[in-house]
């Protein structure tokens, strides 16, 4: 008896798979035009990943000429960098936890209040930067909610303290919890004034009181930052040294809050370096010493450190992009222009990139106006469609569950700004692991408001430079490593 003849379907099912197999052998035979990558390629895992340290060869390096710096050449002198690390990760040595985070749910409910707390502050801004506007309109009662999992370790006081702070460019003050506690967060370093030779309260005649604070007790000028998520921190404002551990240089005289009052939870800091464009952001303060100039590299994953680096010399393969006339006085916001995927420039509308980036350390995903993000979710999901889809969040929209994987290779993702300027987003960056399990989502998602913003997630492994000079934020490849 002769064998029954296949289905059509199935011969049709047959010849796609074949094709696509080609289409793919062929794209990862070819995988670079230029420097473009058209797939990536994924490692599957659910599984916790070791729990080592695997510090950067770009951690070590120095301010005084005089050392020999020992390796990197990324790094040059006139510089200082801070290790970079994950709160939850080995390589924080405060941390309180060892969950990279709690749930999927409490991840994108933080980075909403985040996004919602910029959308906030910028409504509450208008464009002049004097000095009565800052105080009067900018009373730290609408700062972003610090909900970066990313520290820096800095020491504070004479003798000093080593603190955990979350470094964050949205916002300006640099805080740290202070003995005696109304209420302070457990389990983290508290620092404690008394014992400090460096350390003197603001009075509330000086002209740094009148500038930025908002009240006095017992002559001393006092402040409270607040955030839209409820947490706060309330203390007086100071100036101290602050010291970063292999530096033979002190920075002193640092105007910083020191809090005896804090609300909302940590996870293991003890406050906030605020980086943003506002005169009391440490490197607005240190701008005389560092040229206006610092610039970051967020790790891969929560084993590997990352930098955060003040000053230096600008390495030729960071590529700029002007900072927008148009943003908010404290904000870092450039000219997004266009999306790439698998290569492809999209067809987007010009009128849809009309809104400010900004660029963001403590915002996660990025978020992109309706018709960016349409326009680049159609062909993602085009070039995954051999994989099963699994059941979308309402906010990350497009997931896939690849239980069955090992590696699968994904479409590049690449972010274009103004003056030509291509981030080819590294593979750990365009798709969220779902915790827990080997769910993954595409890690963009539509904001319909007046801003987009460009998030952690996509800048890892890049060096962000933000130079105040000249008005420029530029990136670079392979900024960790």
């Amino acid at each position: 008896m002769d064998a029954p003849m296949p289905s059509k379907s199935l011969i049709s099912y047959v010849i796609y798979g074949f094709l696509l197999l080609s289409l793919c052998n062929s794209l990862k035979d070819n995988a670079v035009d230029g420097k473009r990558a058209y797939f990536h390629t994924l490692k599957i895992n659910s599984l916790p990943s070791p729990d080592v340290c695997k510090e950067s060869s770009k951690d070590i390096i120095i301010l005084d000429p005089k050392i020999k710096h020992i390796s990197s050449k990324a790094f040059n002198e006139g510089s200082s960098s801070l290790k970079l690390v994950h709160k939850f990760g080995p390589c924080n040595p405060h941390r309180t936890s060892t969950a990279p985070a709690s749930s999927f749910t409490e991840i994108l409910r933080r980075d909403k209040l985040r996004v919602d707390s910029i959308i906030q502050a910028r409504r509450s801004m208008t464009l002049t930067s004097s000095a009565e506007h800052v105080k009067s309109s900018v009373p730290f009662y609408s700062l972003p909610v610090p909900a970066s999992d990313y520290i820096v370790n800095v020491e504070i006081g004479t003798p000093k303290k080593e603190v955990p702070l979350i470094f964050d460019t949205g916002s300006g003050p640099i805080w740290t919890q202070c003995k005696p506690c109304k209420a302070c967060y457990p389990k983290v370093p508290v620092f404690d004034p008394t014992k400090s030779t460096s350390f003197k309260g603001l009075p509330c005649s000086s002209e740094l009181c009148q500038l930025h604070g908002q009240g006095c007790s017992s002559s001393k000028c006092t402040y409270k930052t607040a955030y839209v998520d409820n947490s706060s921190s309330t203390g007086i404002y100071a100036t101290e040294t602050i010291s970063f551990n292999h530096l033979r240089y002190d920075f002193k005289n640092i105007l910083i809050g020191c809090s005896d009052q804090v609300s909302g939870n940590s996870k293991g800091e003890s406050g906030i370096m605020g980086l943003n464009r506002s005169p009391i952001s440490f490197s607005s303060q240190t701008a005389n010493i560092y040229n206006n100039l610092f610039s970051y590299c967020i790790p891969s994953n929560p084993e590997s450190t990352g930098h955060l680096t003040f000053g230096g010399k600008v390495s030729n393969d960071v590529k700029f992009s002007p900072i927008t006339k148009t943003s908010p006085s404290s904000d870092y916001d450039i000219k997004m222009t266009g999306i790439s995927v698998g290569g492809r420039r999209l067809l987007i509308d010009a009128s849809a990139f009309k809104i400010a980036s900004t660029i963001d350390s403590g915002t996660v995903f990025t978020r992109l106006p309706p018709k960016a993000y349409s326009t680049l979710r159609s062909p993602f999901r085009e070039m995954m469609k051999g994989f099963p889809l699994s059941h979308p969040d309402i906010f990350l929209d497009t997931c896939y569950d690849f239980s069955n994987y090992s590696t699968v290779a994904i479409p590049s993702v690449s972010v274009f700004f103004e003056a030509g300027v291509e981030i080819n987003i590294d593979v750990s960056g365009i798709m969220f692991q779902y915790p827990g399990s080997k769910v993954y989502c595409l890690a963009f998602a539509e904001l319909d408001d007046e801003v987009s913003i460009f998030g952690n997630f996509q800048q890892k492994t890049y060096t962000v430079v933000f130079d105040g000079v000249k008005e420029r934020i530029g990136f670079a490849p392979g900024g960790c490593n």
